[in-house]
């Protein structure tokens, strides 16, 4: 099976940027968020796994619950960003 979710994490202090950011590939969603959890990554100051698929979907990981919280289209989500 093809791996097609990245995790990308940001450190409250003296985030890498950019692909820096990227902790790994994972073969689904549920695979990305549990290494995120396990490796204390949801204690980052913000953590994105991006989707690749037909559509890049962005989905947030809620730093509280280590949970998914929403899934935004990259498209809509960089405009949300640079608004």
């Amino acid at each position: 099976m093809a791996k097609r979710f990245l995790l990308f994490t940001s450190p409250v202090y003296y985030p890498y940027g950019g692909m820096d950011d990227c902790k790994g590939e994972f073969a689904s969603l549920n695979d990305a968020v549990d290494y995120a959890t396990s490796h204390n990554e949801t204690r980052s100051q913000d953590s994105h796994i991006l989707e690749i698929g037909n559509k890049l979907i962005v989905w947030h990981l809620s730093q509280r619950t280590g949970q998914v919280t929403n899934a935004v289209p990259l498209s809509e989500y960089i405009k949300i960003k640079s608004d």
